[in-house]
């Protein structure tokens, strides 16, 4: 049996949970253009500064981005996966493989 993440006759191979659909799976340009609208509108972010490589700077910031992203998404970010994210594509790339994230605050 293959590690996860080991090239096997030239594809990757992912766990389970990085491959399972779910019916709320967001697709990657809709978070983007969420992901990138909610930071422009977080008061401890410069809006001009905001694109798919903008890295968080400091531990504050990073923690009002989680907890906007929380409540836009209605997802969890578990510390562990919080101190990985490290720009907004890092950002953007976890909530577009979370299989509960919602399209928008409005569904359910």
């Amino acid at each position: 049996m293959a590690a996860k993440g080991a090239i096997i006759s030239g594809a990757r191979v992912f766990s389970q949970s990085a491959t399972a659909y779910s019916p709320n799976t967001l697709e990657k340009h809709e978070v983007t253009s969420r992901v990138l609208d909610l930071l422009r509108s977080i008061s401890l972010i410069d809006p001009s500064k905001v694109s798919a490589t903008t890295g968080f700077k400091n531990d504050l910031q990073l923690v009002e981005v989680n907890m906007a992203v929380e409540e836009e998404f209605a997802v969890e970010i578990p510390d562990n996966d919080a101190q990985k994210i490290a720009t907004t594509c890092h950002l953007m790339d976890f909530i577009a493989a979370h299989p509960h994230a919602k399209w928008d605050s409005f569904r359910g």
